[in-house]
């Protein structure tokens, strides 16, 4: 007998046909995303995003993960994107693409729990997403980076878009300007970071909003809020809905 006999005769595993088998009737549920937030203008080669439905074992080991400093939030998505590099998605984008792994591995409704602001009851929240949550895009003129003028110091800085790896620098106002150097590309022309790290401590506050408000860029993306009416109390009010890790698991 040939030695190619031999390993055609072990190559099939008997079990694993009998498993293609068994799930070949599998609907496949991967969408094809092209309009992202971004449209995909600061991605090179950009063909859109294959998003897969996450199984019950990746749903397992995000709800169980004990790493406090893992990032699950990009855990998951390595796992049900591709097409485009986690670590190099825009906020914008990631939590687009967020928002449609869950509703491929659980459908277009989320059943939520929160607590009335004014009565503290706690009230079970039903939305469709794709209906309560608005996505707006960039404009087409819009670059990354791009330059805009400082209102007090009149020149022109150079600024660009925080990227998913770096949201590690991000955070409550503090953090965000103690790394506001990191997303400023150049000020008046001098790329140097320590130049600019310098000049930012300088600044006016006006100037310093200026700036964060667009490294931030929050017109752009999905909007979370909602219109939230509790039942106990009739109080009303515009609320975010949750995205914690309960958001990848069934109500």
């Amino acid at each position: 007998m040939s030695e190619e006999t031999k390993v055609s005769k072990i190559k099939g595993d008997p079990r694993e046909a009998a498993l293609d088998d068994l799930f070949k009737n599998y609907e496949d549920e991967t969408l094809n995303v092209i309009d992202l937030p971004s449209k995909g203008k600061f991605y090179p080669n950009f063909q859109g995003v294959e998003v897969m439905p996450l199984t019950y074992l990746d749903e397992q080991k995000i709800i169980n993960s004990r790493d406090g400093k893992a990032d699950l939030v990009s855990r998951l998505l390595e796992k049900s994107i591709k097409g485009v590099d986690v670590d190099n998605l825009l906020t914008m984008d990631k939590m687009f693409l967020l928002m449609k792994v869950r509703e491929v591995s659980y459908g277009d409704s989320y059943d939520f729990r929160i607590n009335c602001p004014s009565c503290k009851t706690e009230i079970k929240t039903s939305l469709n997403l794709s209906q309560h949550l608005n996505m707006t895009q960039v404009p087409d003129d819009l670059d990354d980076p791009r330059k805009i003028t400082l209102p007090k110091l009149g020149v022109e800085v150079e600024v660009r878009f925080p990227r998913s790896k770096e949201e590690q620098f991000l955070g409550d106002y503090e953090m965000s300007f103690k790394n506001l150097y990191r997303f400023v590309v150049s000020i008046n022309g001098n790329p140097d970071p320590v130049f600019i790290s310098k000049a930012l401590k300088r600044m006016n506050i006006r100037d310093i909003k200026k700036i964060i408000m667009e490294v931030n860029k929050g017109d752009y993306g999905i909007d979370p809020r909602f219109i939230f009416e509790c039942p106990e109390c009739n109080y009303e009010d515009t609320l975010s809905v949750p995205m914690d890790v309960t958001f990848f698991s069934v109500s």
